[in-house]
């Protein structure tokens, strides 16, 4: 079976936020467990969200239409780790955001991962365009 190859230039990063592996990330094989990891890219994406001053929910917001992971490396217990954002691809109504996740002590990459996100009105259940002031992906 073929493996998932997410790989992304530097370029696409345009936005980063540090944390620590937390104890409730680590799993029973001592490392960051992969629920945490997706969970980790969720808030950094609120993060990013944030940045832009944009909210993931509301009347209009997003919905998580896929997810994919690629692990590169264990992540221990209080590893310090910077999570990298950026939008990779953007169509009418959807964006991919490619994620980076570094343990910075030693700037191992631990995964990288991509989530696409279809922007969605609440009130009308229906799929919206993507705002208009939302990133493009960089050009190249």
């Amino acid at each position: 079976m073929p493996r998932v190859k997410l790989d992304y230039p530097d370029q696409v990063f345009t936005f980063s936020t540090e944390t620590d592996i937390r104890f409730s990330d680590v799993n029973l094989g001592a490392h960051l467990g992969n629920d945490a990891v997706v969970s980790l890219f969720g808030d950094a994406r609120s993060r990013y969200f944030a940045e832009l001053d944009r909210v993931e929910a509301g009347p209009e917001g997003i919905v998580v239409a896929d997810l994919m992971v690629s692990y590169r490396a264990e992540g221990f217990l209080r590893d310090p780790i910077r999570i990298d954002v950026g939008v990779a691809e953007r169509a009418r109504a959807s964006v991919d955001l490619a994620y980076r996740m570094v343990r910075t002590s030693d700037d191992t990459v631990i995964a990288v991962g991509k989530t696409g996100l279809v922007f969605f009105d609440y009130t009308t259940r229906t799929v919206i365009p993507v705002p208009a002031e939302f990133p493009h992906p960089p050009a190249g």
